[in-house]
């Protein structure tokens, strides 16, 4: 039940839903006599959009999370016992689409291959299932789909492993440990979106991990583009802020959970 409802309820918490909400209020109390509350319902609408749709905003926003753990040269990165790499890369053959294909946060994959190709640890373990409701029963797990990718790119099946079970970044480092503990793994590199790192590292390390961030997937470079157009809302920039603040919501409810 918490899983289902960590993805139905954020919906309407972030941005565009409460916009959504917001406005369907609107229009359900339009009437002469609240004319003043439809108006500030209005008003509280484009607030919204406007305030997170902007650059300025969204990077901020990103920012906040993805200088706690700053990039690094893979070459420098510490040597560890395992390498371990959270999901949400790669999508399945279904439908028109017949090959392995990566997403946005591919990244993590990459890096993957670098350090395991540095030597920096003789083990990767792809952590990642699926979750039903959201694409349907009977799909390969996401994990073995990343396994699979990266054994395409040269690296050899005794040295990677996947976690198949796991449907959030909690579920991860449980699932994580059961397998790596059975080997006396703890020292491990944890391989995930510079924006996700934070929660990732607070949960890895609550599960008992000594955590070596490599953290890769930045979205937000810092720079300062155009003053005028840094105020301007776009449809991009609505969507980082929203990731930024499922990261910073969800670390609030996993503390709060005593999961970070």
């Amino acid at each position: 039940m918490f899983l289902y409802l960590s993805k139905i309820l954020p919906v309407f918490l972030y941005p565009l839903g409460l916009s959504i909400v917001l406005v369907a209020a609107a229009g359900l109390l339009l009437h002469p006599r609240r004319i003043w509350l439809v108006r500030v319902l209005c008003l509280s609408t484009f607030a919204l959009l406007f305030i997170f749709g902007s650059p300025i905003t969204s990077r901020a926003l990103l920012d906040s999370l993805e200088r706690q753990y700053p990039g690094y040269d893979t070459a420098q990165a510490p040597r560890a016992q395992a390498i371990v790499v959270l999901g949400g890369v790669v999508r399945g053959p279904s439908g028109p689409r017949r090959n392995i294909e990566m997403t946005e946060s591919s990244d993590r994959l990459i890096e993957a291959i670098r350090l395991w190709r540095a030597r920096k640890a003789p083990l990767v373990l792809m952590s990642g299932g699926n979750i039903d409701f959201l694409i349907g029963p009977g799909q390969t797990p996401e994990s073995q789909l990343m396994r699979q990718f990266v054994l395409e790119f040269g690296l050899p099946a005794d040295s990677v492993l996947s976690e198949t079970a796991s449907r959030n970044t909690y579920e991860n480092a449980e699932f994580s440990k059961r397998i790596l503990e059975k080997r006396g793994i703890r020292r491990i590199l944890l391989v995930t979106s510079a924006f996700h790192m934070p929660r990732s590292v607070a949960i890895f390390r609550r599960a008992g991990f000594e955590v070596l961030p490599a953290t890769t997937d930045f979205i937000s470079d810092g720079s300062q583009p155009d003053p005028i157009f840094d105020w301007l809302p776009n449809a991009e920039s609505l969507g980082h802020s929203t990731l930024a603040l499922k990261e910073i919501v969800g670390l609030a409810v996993y503390r709060l959970r005593g999961w970070a």
